[in-house]
């Protein structure tokens, strides 16, 4: 009972003694000039520490890109790819070759930070390139899609940096700040890279004349054009101008701005509507200007397999020059196809061929052809055109060596429909290619054609094979000798 006493003696004790301090508990406290010191202090140190990349060496960069609705492009940044070597201790040479994953090339290693919380990100890339990243709006690495905003893809001949964007998600005014790295042995270095996104500029010129065209096509499996006239003299006259060789090309969007940003030369692709889109399941036509045609002619091409008879669309490509545009309203018009053969008379037959190629060995995918039109038509008793449509469904078969029983789809490894051979002549991969030979096809013109890997071959590689080609109950068996020279 008495040590109860004596402890709350010993409380009323040491409240008694609080309440002689003179503060009034009752008000909100403020904050006296040392203690907001203190904290700003304490806040630049908190600051500091999640801001700080852990590396050996930070080299930091500003790039501007324009914003684009269809565009991946942005822009290129040289990086100090010698100060990295330097910190490495190794050559610049020997370090792009490490980033390459060349064979006895130093290990330099490509990683990313994560710009909200600067933890590694161990994958060296997630994009085309050997290094290189997708970032989203807080400067995270993710993946192609919703979420992406940027992308880095560094070239390992040029020590550069393409800086990209996904289309479309970037607005005017984002800022995102993304850290690539490598590391080499006990080594880190890091690329800090503040990307300054900016709209396009706006077009303000004013529509001079409108020249209605109009272009009948047929539907196509590959992306050749068909060319349309317009008036040049008018055109030239309208603008105030002696050529087109400094004009700007326009294409129309939905809300009726105008799109400067090209995606074919200096053309666009256009929408199911007729405005200015992108490639993919929505484009169906799309317009070129440039120095392979005629000056006063437009090209016209088109989604492969994707117009039919019957459709027509509208589309305006205009042209831009002295603040005044010219503008062509082209009515595309989906026509059928006029064949101008018949097929060959009789029945369908097996046809052989032998085909000895000679190629000179080259780095550069080169590829060489040869005809094979008439033996293809004789064969399957069929028109080059519907030979051609064949090939784009899959009616049209093509096997290495002999044909299966039962007969099932190829696998195609090389352009469709062709393969990457092996030394053996059998069927490969690309890693595993000597050479590829391939049926190459259009409305008017059927052949086979090939070329080298251009580090698997050699000059003195021969491959030999079989290729059998089955088409409305006919074939043609092509033997054929392979030669690198």
């Amino acid at each position: 009972m008495k040590s109860l006493y004596l402890a709350v003696l010993a409380l009323l004790i040491i409240g008694f003694t609080g309440c002689g301090d003179n503060i009034d508990f009752s008000k909100e406290h403020v904050l006296t000039p040392e203690e907001i010191a203190e904290i700003q202090r304490q806040d630049s140190i908190a600051k500091a520490e999640k801001e700080r990349i852990n590396a050996n060496l930070v080299l930091s960069y500003t790039v501007d890109i324009t914003i684009s609705k269809t565009s991946y492009d942005g822009t290129m940044l040289a990086i100090e790819t010698d100060k990295i070597a330097t910190l490495f201790g190794i050559s610049v040479e020997q370090l792009l070759a490490g980033i390459k994953g060349e064979a006895g090339a130093p290990e330099a290693k490509g990683f990313a930070i994560q710009g909200t919380t600067h933890a590694d990100v161990g994958s060296a890339s997630n994009t085309n390139s050997p290094w290189g990243h997708w970032w989203d709006a807080s400067g995270d690495v993710t993946t192609w899609g919703a979420d992406a905003m940027v992308f880095a893809e560094f070239n390992t001949e040029t020590g550069e940096f393409h800086i990209g964007q996904y289309p479309g998600h970037l607005v005017d005014g984002d800022t995102i700040k993304i850290i690539e790295c490598l590391k080499y042995n006990e080594k880190r270095a890091a690329v800090a890279i503040t990307i300054l996104s900016h709209a396009p500029g706006q077009v303000t010129a004013e529509v001079v004349n409108t020249q209605n065209l109009t272009i009948n096509v047929t539907p196509k499996t590959d992306y050749s054009q068909d060319s349309l006239e317009f008036d040049l003299p008018r055109t030239l006259s309208d603008l105030g101008v002696t050529s087109l060789a400094d004009a700007k090309f326009l294409g129309v969007n939905k809300d009726g701005s105008y799109s400067m940003e090209t995606t074919t030369k200096n053309g666009f692709w256009y929408d199911l509507e007729g405005f200015v889109g992108s490639w993919g399941d929505n484009a169906t036509v799309f317009t070129t200007y440039d120095d392979g045609m005629q000056p006063n002619k437009v090209g016209i091409g088109q989604m492969p397999n994707k117009l039919a008879e019957g459709q027509s669309y509208t589309i305006k490509y205009g042209i831009m020059a002295n603040n005044k545009i010219e503008m062509l309203q082209i009515t595309v018009n989906v026509v059928g196809y006029v064949d101008p053969e018949t097929p060959p008379a009789g029945n369908p037959t097996s046809l052989t061929r032998d085909l000895d190629l000679r190629k000179p060995y080259s780095n550069d995918y080169a590829s060489i052809r040869v005809d094979l039109k008439d033996i293809m038509r004789d064969a399957f008793k069929m028109t080059t055109y519907q030979i051609h449509k064949a090939i784009a469904s899959g009616d049209l078969k093509v096997y290495l060596n002999q044909i299966p029983d039962p007969i099932v789809d190829p696998t195609y490894t090389a352009d469709v429909p062709g393969y990457w051979l092996k030394m053996d002549g059998t069927q490969g991969t690309w890693a595993e290619g000597i050479v590829w030979c391939s049926i190459g096809h259009n409305s008017t013109e059927l052949y086979l054609f090939g070329g080298n890997h251009t580090d698997n071959a050699a000059t003195g590689s021969t491959v030999t094979t079989k290729m059998i080609i089955l088409c409305n109950e006919g074939q043609v068996t092509l033997n054929i000798t392979f030669s690198i020279t």
